[in-house]
């Protein structure tokens, strides 16, 4: 391997930019504290050859003031079946507890992670791409992956991801993410793609979930 490019896979990020990546971050967290987006989730249910089994279409504008989240369910349709009214009391109450996860780049994560520079995308040589892993121990809430980045104004561009360690009774889980809607707070999820296997044994269910976000607004 060339030295140059073993050197740069073994480099850590300038601290000036994880600095710059920190402080986007929590602009974003301050902002979708107090802001509403619509989210569209297409979850598929897959069998072993990858056929989609079963389909829900879930269509939601989410409202959050601080730890108040309001939901208003748009739309609901499973395997073509308009479900709407039916499920507007269970998925518009509020959730008895959030999966929220926080960039590997927050203040509150960055001492958990070791990061590295790798090779940025070859058709966008002036962008940053740093690789992540835990610094310490693995666990269910930290992860593995990679961030593509632009240098100037701090915003993560596209997320790919894992868990260090999976969760009970999940084989596989992976996580992208595309950081392309503008807000005041800088570039917030656009796109959200997650795909996995879950079950015991030999039951076992493949899923694929891909999640837009639109219409972001300020309260």
């Amino acid at each position: 391997m060339n030295a140059m490019l073993l050197l740069m896979l073994t480099a850590a990020p300038d601290a000036a930019l994880l600095e710059k990546l920190g402080a986007r971050a929590l602009q974003l967290e301050t902002f979708a504290n107090t802001s509403r987006v619509t989210v569209d989730i297409v979850a598929d249910k897959l069998d072993s050859d990858g056929k989609v089994t079963k389909t829900t279409h879930t269509a939601l504008r989410v409202g959050r003031n601080g730890t108040k989240v309001d939901r208003k369910l748009l739309t609901f349709v499973e395997n073509g079946k308009d479900l709407t009214e039916a499920k507007r009391a269970e998925l518009e109450a509020p959730p008895k507890k959030e999966a929220r996860v926080k960039s590997p780049f927050h203040p509150d994560q960055r001492a958990k992670y070791q990061f590295t520079v790798l090779p940025p995308p070859a058709d966008k040589p002036n962008l940053v791409r740093v690789g992540f892993q835990p610094a310490g121990e693995k666990n269910e809430e930290l992860y593995i992956g990679d961030a593509t980045l632009d240098p100037e104004t701090g915003d993560v561009l596209v997320l790919s991801l894992r868990p260090s360690k999976n969760p009970a009774f999940v084989q596989s889980l992976s996580i992208e993410a595309t950081l392309d809607a503008s807000t005041p707070a800088g570039r917030a999820m656009s796109s959200l793609t997650i795909k996995g296997v879950a079950g015991a044994l030999f039951f076992k269910d493949r899923f694929r979930v891909v999640t837009t976000f639109t219409d972001y607004e300020a309260l």
